[in-house]
């Protein structure tokens, strides 16, 4: 995601706005409807009319189904019930379903570890039910997280193309790893991820 940053001369902020960015609590949301122009803006301006402060965020289209996935910091009083139905009253005219976790209460425990090392894997092959199953456990085996995932089918649904970003343990073999994909009838390569 590319990132612009745009300097104004700045207003001083009202105190109420300085009091409620002090004591923030992060949630996070995903929102998914059919894709039409406009529904991001109707999602931050929602956000921003919330006190919302967006600190990561993933959008994609898949099928033409829009989806986006963001953290957001709120002001401590903000109740998640009056979050899901301000977006769902903003976003009616789309149609969002909106579902919203808090990271303190549902954090996931099985977390990639924290000195991982990220690569690149990018897969290609003849297509069969159940090949991202069989991948993914394959990975899961050896504690590879999966941070970002991206496939398509191509020729008519006969081969598929996948692009995984992972984060790998200390001391797993990747040129092992790549050579067992590939001898599973995959085109496979995996490279350290350079960003």
């Amino acid at each position: 995601m590319m990132v612009h940053r745009v300097e104004l001369t700045q207003q001083r902020p009202a105190a109420s706005t300085l009091r409620d960015r002090a004591v923030s609590k992060r949630y996070v949301l995903c929102v998914m409807a059919a894709n039409r122009t406009g529904i991001l803006a109707a999602v931050t301006t929602a956000l921003s009319e919330l006190g919302g402060d967006i600190h990561e965020a993933s959008q994609t289209v898949v099928d033409n189904f829009f989806t986006i996935t963001l953290a957001a910091d709120f002001p401590e009083h903000r109740d998640a019930q009056v979050i899901v139905g301000h977006l769902e009253g903003v976003c009616r005219p789309f149609g969002v379903a909106v579902v919203l976790k808090d990271p303190l209460r549902e954090g996931a425990k099985d977390n990639p570890p924290e000195r991982s090392e990220r690569y690149v894997l990018t897969l290609t092959g003849r297509d069969a039910p159940g090949i991202v199953a069989k991948i993914s456990g394959r990975l899961a085996r050896d504690g590879i997280g999966i941070t970002d995932l991206r496939g398509s089918r191509n020729d008519g649904g006969q081969s598929f193309a996948l692009i995984l970003e992972l984060a790998v343990p200390p001391g797993i073999n990747t040129a092992l790893l790549q050579t067992e994909l590939e001898q599973s009838g995959l085109s496979a390569q995996i490279e350290r991820d350079g960003s």
